[in-house]
């Protein structure tokens, strides 16, 4: 290749470069606080499409991720035997009440086998109340693996358009500084 046409090369990549970074899918990078409580949390960013789901309730009502476009979706995998799972379940309640008016709808998809195992944890996590979650059963664990959860609990912070913001493996606090300043972020 000749001087010339190397240039030319080279100016024509490093243009396509700044273009390709001026157009990304990066929509929350400038919003540092964003960022920066994701990373402060010891989360991941992600910012990729969240797979579509269709997973039962309780009552038998199939759910889709579709149904909660618009909303901001904190999408959790957790077992009832799990005791990270179970630590972390009060945090999570306290979350999803102080936000659910403002648009934040929680998603608890329970890995366990079946319903009772589920009803049970429930019943002594909230004796005598309903939760403001909604809880899912994915009992063969295809979600799970749609997601790529390899840990739980494992959660997912979903935007109102339905991409991934973060991912957070293991339990945390879900009052924490940090978490609340995610979520207004995207409300």
């Amino acid at each position: 290749m000749k001087p010339r046409q190397l240039k030319t090369v080279l100016v024509a990549t490093v243009a396509a470069a700044l273009i390709g970074i001026l157009f990304s899918p990066w929509r929350f990078f400038d919003d540092s606080d964003l960022v920066d409580a994701i990373v402060d949390l010891d989360g991941q960013w992600v910012d990729r499409q969240a797979p579509g789901f269709e997973l039962p309730d309780r009552q038998g009502r199939i759910h889709q991720l579709s149904e909660y476009h618009g909303q901001v979706v904190f999408l959790n995998f957790w077992a009832s035997f799990c005791e990270p799972c179970r630590r972390e379940m009060p945090s999570m309640e306290s979350l999803v009440r102080q936000y659910e008016s403002q648009g934040l709808t929680m998603v608890a998809v329970s890995l366990d086998s079946d319903w009772s195992e589920v009803d049970r944890f429930m019943a002594a996590f909230l004796p005598g109340q309903r939760s403001a979650m909604t809880v899912l059963l994915d009992s063969s664990e295809s979600l799970a693996q749609t997601y790529g959860t390899e840990l739980i609990p494992e959660t997912y912070i979903i935007d109102r358009e339905g991409r991934i913001v973060a991912r957070f493996a293991g339990d945390y606090d879900w009052t924490r500084p940090e978490v609340k300043q995610i979520i207004e972020g995207l409300l």
